[in-house]
């Protein structure tokens, strides 16, 4: 529980921060509709436009809505989450039907791990210490050239 505390936006002190937010929003939303009313006025056909424009505006938050009373349809019936679902501990199989082949207790530890496949099989392996990517070296062609302009 302790861990969703934290996960907790923290309220926002003081009434002048919120007039502030709350103004802040508002004219966030006043310049969204102001923007999409000049293109509704705009001389080309835009029947379509307002359709999708006002339907959107309808839609969306009926969706929004509805998930909410979903969620806490759900939340009166089953009370809140008390643990996490259980998960299967061992990944045996990908989402292709690959056998998958992989030492998880040393995965865990490791910095880098490479995944390759080999036919019906997925590797999953440590790459050991991780070093950063040296740069890469000079071209040979690109190396005579800068040779060449030095000795002329």
């Amino acid at each position: 529980m302790a861990a969703m505390e934290r996960m907790r936006p923290e309220r926002l002190q003081g009434r002048w921060r919120v007039v502030a937010h709350v103004g802040l929003v508002t004219l966030g939303w006043v310049g969204f509709v102001w923007l999409w009313s000049l293109v509704l006025v705009r001389p080309w056909d835009s029947a379509d436009l307002r359709v999708l424009i006002l339907g959107t505006l309808l839609i969306v938050p009926l969706l929004t809505l509805a998930w909410v009373a979903h969620n806490l349809a759900l939340h009166r019936r089953l009370g809140p989450r008390r643990q996490v679902r259980a998960v299967a501990p061992h990944y045996v199989q990908d989402f292709n039907g690959r056998a998958v082949v992989a030492d998880f207790d040393e995965l865990r530890s490791a910095p880098r791990v490479v995944i390759g496949i080999d036919g019906g099989r997925k590797n999953y392996r440590s790459a050991g210490v991780w070093l950063p990517a040296a740069p890469a070296p000079a071209a040979p062609v690109a190396r005579a050239r800068a040779q060449e302009t030095l000795d002329a």
